[in-house]
């Protein structure tokens, strides 16, 4: 397989072929995956994140930035 590396804004980036990249896509895409091929179980954390995100969103969504300033009496 034939990659080549570049520097782009102080990140380095690897560029190969397309049929290269959609050989190994589906091998990312089974990663949560144990090795009898069920998904892996959901640890504290990740129940915690969804908890979170979910409190998140049923509070609703951010206000815009004039309504705050009027709230807060800022010119």
């Amino acid at each position: 397989m034939a990659v080549q590396t570049l520097t782009l804004a102080a990140k380095r980036l690897v560029l190969m072929p397309e049929s290269e990249y959609r050989k190994l896509k589906p091998k990312a895409t089974t990663a949560d995956r144990t090795s009898n091929g069920r998904v892996r179980k959901m640890t504290k954390q990740d129940i915690g994140d969804l908890a979170e995100h979910r409190r998140r969103m049923a509070e609703g969504g951010a206000r815009p930035y004039e309504e705050l300033r009027k709230e807060l009496g800022l010119k």
